[in-house]
């Protein structure tokens, strides 16, 4: 290149730069993942895999680990209601179905769950909905609001035995003895372990304290409530006084049994 004039340099120096943008941009290839970084991506791997103790929640719950949001607390919400009294083995069910749960939301976050209407969005605080009815704290050793279910059940039951002396004034004593017999049974059963067997549940030792409170509760409410048709029958002119009567008491026990409780923890 030494021989040659200006000239030819200068031509020689177009043709280099003519050849280089025809072959276009040079490509660079992505560097190597330095190793500092490896442990780092193989720890996130691994922590998306559930642990030797969140497998062990899945089968606490009884429930595969691809489960949705609905099936796990379908799970829980089953064993909870079966285990209805045994302290002990609610408390295993609510930390399997958190650690679960947390399981879950690391998944959605990392983005290795499939989107999910229940994970994600769902999962983050909100403020609880406030009841509409609570107990002030003074009551709540003895009284205890009723599951919807349940209290439809109790007007259902004492309303039908209520109403029999509108139809036959004969049947006050009848009426007025079936409601308290169904009242003793539902008051005194109420909150007790559901065993999920009649046999048990017959065997099961009896509690003094609550057949006390429970047979106390039935007789002030059949009191109170056979007082109260009797002071309401200017307004019920339609109803005979016996019928009255029944129609209070019944209301009256169908109450106790609804919000009252005698079984402690």
């Amino acid at each position: 290149l030494r021989s040659l004039t200006p000239g030819h340099s200068s031509s020689m120096m177009a043709l280099v730069a003519a050849a280089a943008g025809l072959a276009g941009p040079m490509v660079s290839l992505p560097r190597p993942m330095p190793a500092a970084a490896r442990p780092a991506v193989a720890r996130i791997s691994m922590q998306l895999e559930p642990s030797e103790e969140v497998s062990a929640a899945f089968r606490s719950l009884g429930i595969g680990e691809d489960e949705s949001y609905d099936g796990i607390m379908a799970a829980y919400e089953t064993l909870k209601a079966k285990n209805a009294g045994n302290t002990k083995a609610v408390i295993k069910l609510e930390v399997a179905k958190d650690r679960v749960m947390d399981h879950r939301l690391r998944q959605r976050m990392s983005g290795s769950l499939k989107p999910d209407r229940k994970f994600g969005e769902d999962l983050r605080p909100k403020d609880a909905k406030k009841p509409l009815i609570t107990l002030p704290p003074f009551l709540e050793e003895i009284a205890e609001l009723p599951k919807r279910t349940y209290l439809v059940t109790n007007i259902a039951v004492f309303g039908i035995f209520g109403l029999l002396p509108v139809f036959e004034a004969s049947f006050v004593s009848s009426s007025i003895g079936l409601n308290f017999g169904i009242a003793m049974f539902r008051l005194y059963n109420r909150g007790a372990p559901d065993t999920g067997n009649d046999e048990d549940m017959a065997m099961r030792p009896v509690n003094k304290r609550a057949s006390f409170l429970t047979f106390g509760i039935c007789g002030l409410a059949t009191a109170l409530g056979g007082l109260l048709g009797q002071l309401l029958k200017p307004l019920l002119f339609f109803l005979s006084e016996s019928a009255a009567i029944s129609l209070g008491a019944s209301a009256a026990l169908c109450f106790a049994c609804s919000f009252f409780k005698v079984q402690g923890e």
